[in-house]
């Protein structure tokens, strides 16, 4: 296959030029054939959005995005909420008028959910042991034996997944949006180092996360409530006597709608977590040979016009950020 010079490694925000010179975005994956995900029409504060695959459409293949994978980037872009979102807004005014300082702390998949930069809760505590978790699935890397039984399994445009070579697997791309929501929320979070040291085991990781809030409890006189979309971690709550909020996970896409920053969130997730994406005429990379950084993507133009195009805008919108002017 001939190499395609049209191409370009930019951070997420950078990702807004190319949805400027888009009227109308379709976002496919490229590894299965005609299986496209969503179309997007640009409105006056955001996008209308068309979700076109359900659960029965996904392939079962290991290590293939799966229907939870697309639902939770939209629910980790802030376009769908958890059901009973409602509920908990309810109780957010029930816990902010109590004498007792309320602090709300994350377990580890509200984490990879983005929830809190979504939702904008201030009072919050992180316990250490969650970061522990996110580091721990990090790094794990493709095999070349692995990455050939994705290419048996892809059965088109089987070339792309050369950019995966030593590069990471999807539970660690997971992670990598999991470790950017952590760092941001880190900066304004209590965070507590837990009552035991992590393990390789989650229940046990849950437990000492449960018990660490039992612990701050005692010591400072605040109220910690844990959030969470797991049952059992529920049910430990429970028997420890920590207060907690239960999520309810969407059980079907309803997304009409999202905003600019809604739209720039799914993409960037949609390409970290299916690793390769199509918008249009351009693949995005999430993951890909020579990543230097979590933020960066790298986008290959089948439309050398296009692609001329964005690289002028994007020149003009890189020396505009050198001398601190924002576009």
């Amino acid at each position: 296959m001939k190499a395609n010079n049209h191409e370009q490694v930019v951070s997420a925000d950078e990702l807004q030029i190319l949805l400027n010179l888009e009227e109308e975005i379709s976002i496919m994956y490229p590894l299965y054939s005609h299986f496209q995900l969503l179309k997007a029409n640009p409105k006056e504060d955001g996008y209308k959005l068309k979700v076109l695959q359900g659960e029965m459409d996904f392939p079962d293949f290991e290590e293939f995005p799966t229907y939870s994978d697309f639902m939770e980037c939209l629910l980790s872009a802030g376009i769908i909420d958890y059901e009973n979102r409602e509920e908990f807004e309810d109780k957010l005014k029930v816990y902010q008028n109590l004498k007792k300082k309320a602090y709300f702390c994350p377990d580890t998949n509200i984490v990879y959910h983005c929830f809190l930069t979504n939702s904008g809760i201030k009072d919050v505590l992180l316990v250490d042991t969650i970061k522990e978790e996110i580091e721990a699935s990090l790094n794990f890397k493709y095999s070349p034996q692995q990455l050939a039984e994705l290419k048996k399994n892809a059965k088109y445009q089987q070339f792309l997944l050369d950019e995966f070579i030593n590069r990471r697997m999807k539970k660690s791309r997971l992670a990598c949006i999991a470790m950017a929501e952590y760092r941001e929320v880190r900066k304004y979070a209590i965070e507590i180092e837990g009552a035991e040291k992590s393990t390789n085991d989650k229940e046990a990781n849950d437990l000492i996360i449960v018990k660490t809030l039992r612990r701050f409890e005692k010591e400072r006189a605040a109220l910690p409530i844990l959030l969470t979309a797991d049952r059992q971690m529920a049910d430990l709550c429970e028997l420890e006597g920590v207060e907690y909020f239960l999520f309810s996970l969407p059980h079907a896409i309803d997304a009409k709608e999202c905003s600019s920053n809604g739209m720039l969130s799914l993409i960037y997730n949609l390409a970290m977590v299916f690793g390769v994406i199509r918008l249009n005429s351009v693949v995005i990379f999430g993951e890909f040979r020579g990543k230097k950084s979590i933020d960066e993507l790298k986008l290959r133009f089948l439309d050398g016009k296009l692609f001329e195009r964005f690289n002028r805008h994007l020149r003009i919108c890189r020396r505009l950020m050198k001398l601190g002017i924002e576009t």
